[in-house]
């Protein structure tokens, strides 16, 4: 089938773009806003875009037309944490996806113990394995006809926080971050079944054509 996506329901529509872009890793985000709340809440319209500078990208949304609360922070401060999502705390960064009113506090109300960040205000997780503290590169619009929609938040990373234990080296181990992942509708994913595979070492299309299978 082909779709044309102007002609699709919304529900349909986002049932196919999280179904069909997968598995996409998980930002746990805290924010803080202007006057001094904070949020957290997962998205998993997330991925990394550069090491070098080091830069991600996050799209936290809007609900029937207004900024979620994330959005809205980000925009007023201009800085954000990202907190890695285990196996252990998916459950738990799942509840904060919860449609809260904009004075809950996540953090008091689901128990998340925080830790400060070095450099900017929001804080972590402290559960988690890794965080990134991140300032505000550039936030796109992604809305048409003036209907809010996603913005896409390009952070730079200016902080990256990594337990000991997942480090060997400097080389983040797998098997200790057990990290997860969202697929479509309600369906997530762990990332222990892996598998390696190494980049071509030539650049001649024929040996390349003849050895991509070994």
């Amino acid at each position: 089938m082909i779709f044309d996506p102007a002609t699709l329901d919304r529900r349909v529509l986002n049932g196919l773009m999280n179904g069909l872009v997968a598995p996409r890793p998980i930002a746990w985000v805290s924010t803080i806003s202007q006057d001094g709340r904070p949020n957290l809440a997962p998205f998993s319209f997330f991925n990394a875009f550069s090491f070098a500078p080091p830069t991600i990208g996050v799209g936290p949304g809007s609900r029937q037309g207004v900024n979620k609360d994330t959005l809205r922070n980000i925009r007023e401060t201009g800085e954000f944490a990202v907190s890695v999502v285990t196996e252990d705390l998916a459950r738990l960064a799942n509840a904060t996806s919860a449609e809260f009113a904009p004075d809950v506090n996540e953090w008091e109300t689901l128990g998340i113990e925080a830790a400060d960040c070095e450099v900017i205000t929001p804080k972590r997780v402290k559960a988690s394995p890794a965080s990134f503290e991140c300032r505000v590169l550039q936030v796109v619009e992604l809305g048409e006809g003036g209907v809010q929609s996603n913005g896409l938040v390009i952070g730079r990373v200016i902080r990256i926080h990594v337990d000991d234990a997942a480090l060997d080296g400097t080389r983040p181990r797998p098997d200790v971050l057990k990290l997860v992942g969202r697929m479509g509708g309600d369906l997530w994913c762990r990332t222990t079944d892996r598998f390696e595979l190494r980049r071509p070492s030539s650049n001649d299309p024929a040996v390349v054509g003849s050895t991509w299978n070994e």
